[in-house]
């Protein structure tokens, strides 16, 4: 229907008290004022959509801050610091493992990430318990891929091992670990792939080096600000081992992320049951008071 035409078959009503000019610049007005509402119209949806353009050509988002058995391909941004405490208990027929894993991560750019763990560890086994520090580690991670409108982040980093301080308590010497990490969006999901190659160099009552491959792939599902996940480790040792993990994580407020997560040894050496907990905490080191409000920018779509 064209404005100020009334539709064909319809009877033209005389208007009551109006003289024919007025008449006649009441419909020149007609089409004006719908080019109007038009134009305001187009100018309120041009910013949104200005908006989406801007953000499919920026990085790709993490959906989450960690997790539990792999490695995010999302480096820190720049001066910004998390803090993440892992603590873990598993039971491996009679011994009993508990540690509590504190992992620092430090962006220098918004690329390149430096990172360590320090874990305290209490085992107890046939013979006793025993307590002390683990495989202190120190990490590097650069990003070499983060395109979001290819929903696609790839990164790659080492990582350096110290000898733990009983064998009880972990690797008895220094081990070197490259290592890969992608995360792809497909939908609503993310799909995590990290791979690494442990090389356990040589040591006491060790005359070689030792390879140990793994991977592990994670699924997560963000709903708002809970994110399920399902994640399933392999490792290629002396022989192979197969790990479960379905857990789940949520960030109740800006900045914060915690999460459980039960493990469960499929194959090989592995525990036969475990629980994992993470609780992560994000700190902007320079910037503006809001530039600390990192669980904005995680991603809960593509």
């Amino acid at each position: 229907m064209i404005a100020g035409r009334r539709p064909r078959g319809r009877a033209r009503r005389a208007l009551a008290g109006r003289a024919p000019a007025a008449v006649s610049a009441a419909r020149r007005a007609r089409p004006r004022a719908w080019q109007g509402l038009l134009l305001v119209a187009c100018t309120a949806a041009a910013p949104p959509e200005q908006e989406r353009m801007e953000a499919a050509e920026g990085p790709a988002q993490p959906p989450v801050e960690e997790l539990f058995l792999g490695e995010t391909a999302f480096p820190q941004e720049q001066l910004e610091l998390q803090i993440t405490s892992a603590p873990a208990w598993e039971r491996d027929g009679r011994r009993v493992r508990f540690g509590v894993p504190l992992l620092l991560e430090l962006g220098i750019t918004d690329r390149l990430q430096i990172g360590g763990e320090l874990p305290l560890e209490l085992v107890r086994h046939d013979r006793g318990v025993a307590v002390g520090l683990g495989a202190v580690q120190a990490e590097v991670l650069a990003n070499v891929v983060n395109e979001r409108a290819l929903g696609l982040a790839l990164s790659a980093g080492l990582e350096i091992g110290l000898p733990a301080s009983a064998r009880e308590l972990g690797p008895p010497g220094y081990t070197l670990a490259p290592f890969v990490c992608l995360d792809k969006a497909i939908g609503g999901v993310h799909v995590s792939l990290s791979a690494s190659a442990e090389v356990g160099l040589p040591a006491a009552g060790r005359s070689a080096a030792e390879l140990s491959p793994g991977a592990t792939l994670a699924v997560v599902s963000p709903l708002g600000d809970v994110a399920p996940t399902v994640e399933l480790a392999a490792e290629l040792d002396d022989a192979a081992s197969l790990l479960l993990a379905p857990g789940v994580l949520w960030h109740p407020a800006p900045g914060l992320e915690l999460g459980a997560a039960l493990e469960l040894g499929l194959l090989g050496e592995t525990p036969d049951v475990g629980l994992l907990l993470l609780v992560t905490r994000e700190i902007e080191l320079a910037g503006d008071d809001d530039d600390h409000l990192k669980h904005g920018r995680r991603s809960h779509s593509p």
